[in-house]
């Protein structure tokens, strides 16, 4: 059962849930297995009632997700700096862009961290 919460919520403010770096490393991952250690998560440990496995929970994949929403939130200072295909990138990299949006925060915590340059 897919849920589309875009439009059974259009009549609030837009809420951007903001995407974990981690949980969109474990969806691009699982979309690429390493050629030697195989899928990244096991399926073992995915619950029975996710039937896409780590995609039924990426809200940004209409087909896959258990719900679907076109609104999001992801930081900068998380996204990977370097150009072309990463795995760990896929969900927002490679989404569809006619059904997802997001908005990337300036990543600014991560820079008062020293965690950039």
């Amino acid at each position: 059962m897919n849920t589309d919460l875009t439009s059974s919520q259009k009549d609030y403010a837009i809420f951007l849930p903001a995407l974990s770096s981690f949980y969109s490393t474990f969806v691009g991952k699982q979309r690429y297995p390493d050629p030697v250690k195989g899928i990244y998560v096991d399926p073992a440990r995915i619950p029975k009632n996710m039937p896409f496995g780590v995609e039924s929970g990426n809200w940004l994949e209409p087909a896959a997700g258990i719900w679907n929403y076109k609104w999001s939130l992801y930081s900068a200072g998380h996204a990977s700096l370097e150009l072309g295909n990463i795995a760990k990138e896929d969900m927002t990299r490679n989404r569809d862009r006619d059904n997802s949006w997001l908005l990337g925060d300036s990543g600014g915590f991560q820079i008062g961290k020293g965690k950039w340059e």
